[in-house]
């Protein structure tokens, strides 16, 4: 599924987030507008004779039916085939080689742009587009030749046409198969190349993800520990209790923690329930490290189970948290807030519990690019388990990169 455009998080070796990273050499073009240019193109135009093509122009001053023709339908012929002119040459196929070049050429310095803004998973991507590459430098010979044996075999039955043309004859059935073997000549060359592209879109498409995921971390109003990396993002909306609307916003997943960002337009003032004025919200609402999370579970849920939903439910020593780190309660209600559930926008609910499942799981970790600090797991693990001020235990989750954590119970902030 396709996620909304948006924008840019800060990159080092460990995986934290630039704030200022260098433009990519020029506009992507994207899977999504990649396939709608493809489909555009091999969508018949209403008003087109048969399947391969657009509307037939109106003969030209030198066609046969131009120059007199009495019968409407031979003058219906003329107009076949001088649409069909185009159509002999395979204009279609050789858009298509085009495009894929570019694509393909595009494909490094799209991931390169990616890496530079310190995204450091999906390590297999490096190998799939230095296959992809590959396979269209072996492919596309193949399907330049094939193209120009189409042209030939198309171009003697085109000649056939248009002798029955000069001698002012019926050419229907003749143009009936030209328009056939057109269909069939385009037909047998995409399948030289369709399942590649398919591929290449693919992976168009993962890097777009990711692209945007980094736009979402580099215009967050929070901020991530040293070491924190960007994993997912998605445009939600958190089904907060006591509101009948929920909370639009974007769900972030890093590797070591879950946040969801509040991001619309609220209303400020109204007039016998008429919004009359409106301000922009961005904020973190709540986050919990991603070792809290017990249970994600996507789901399909609404009108003919076609909104995907995510619910989440957290361990017994763990809680949802503030913007601060201190435990989230349910408001009019009291009791720390252990579960949440969230109206996805663009991915599966599905699709996420497998993502959480493979952070909690550390099954993300070999997907990287770079190492991790190394120095900054070691301080995580070396974090004390008693309150030097009280003596109380702490039971804590301290997170790589996290610098302090706070006693629950005398309140002192222990700095690590």
């Amino acid at each position: 599924m396709q996620k909304k455009p948006m924008s840019r998080p800060s990159g080092s070796s460990s995986g934290s987030i630039k704030k200022a990273p260098a433009p990519p050499p020029k506009p992507m073009v994207t899977a999504l507008q990649r396939k709608e240019i493809k489909d555009q193109r091999r969508t018949p135009v209403s008003g087109s004779s048969g399947s391969v093509g657009a509307m037939r122009p109106t003969p030209s001053a030198g066609t046969p039916a131009a120059a007199g023709m009495p019968s409407d339908a031979l003058q219906d012929d003329a107009s076949r085939f001088s649409y069909l002119q185009n159509q002999l040459l395979l204009t279609d196929i050789n858009d298509d080689i085009g495009d894929s070049d570019a694509a393909v050429a595009a494909l490094p310095g799209n991931l390169e742009n990616i890496r530079a803004r310190g995204y450091v998973f999906k390590s297999y991507l490096e190998k799939k587009v230095e296959t992809l590459t590959a396979q269209w430098q072996e492919t596309r010979p193949r399907v330049v030749e094939a193209v120009e044996t189409q042209q030939r075999s198309l171009q003697m039955d085109a000649t056939n046409v248009q002798n029955l043309l000069n001698r002012r004859q019926s050419a229907s059935l003749a143009l009936t198969s030209l328009e056939g073997k057109v269909h069939a000549a385009q037909n047998t060359v995409r399948g030289l190349y369709d399942n590649l592209d398919d591929n290449l879109n693919q992976t168009q498409q993962q890097i777009d993800d990711v692209s945007w995921t980094m736009q979402q971390a580099e215009l967050a109003s929070f901020g991530f520990l040293p070491t924190e990396a960007p994993v997912e993002a998605v445009p939600a909306n958190w089904k907060k209790p006591g509101d009948n609307d929920g909370v639009d916003g974007m769900l972030m997943l890093t590797d070591q923690r879950l946040l969801f960002e509040q991001k619309e337009e609220v209303a400020t003032k109204k007039i016998l329930f008429i919004t009359t004025e409106k301000k922009k919200v961005q904020a973190l609402n709540w986050q919990i490290p991603a070792a809290h999370i017990d249970k994600a579970a996507g789901a399909k849920k609404g009108l003919m189970g076609k909104d995907d939903f995510l619910t989440l439910t957290c361990s017994s020593d763990g809680a949802f948290q503030n913007a601060d780190g201190s435990p989230l309660y349910i408001q009019g209600v009291g009791g720390k807030m252990t579960g949440m559930e969230l109206h996805l926008k663009g991915e599966t609910g599905e699709a996420w519990q497998g993502f959480i499942g493979r952070v909690k799981s550390k099954e993300i970790e070999k997907e990287r690019t770079v190492p991790v600090d190394e120095k900054a797991v070691e301080a995580a693990a070396a974090a004390p388990t008693k309150c030097p001020t009280c003596g109380a235990t702490l039971n804590q989750t301290v997170m790589r990169g996290q610098t302090e954590m706070k006693c629950d119970y005398c309140g002192s902030v222990i700095r690590l």
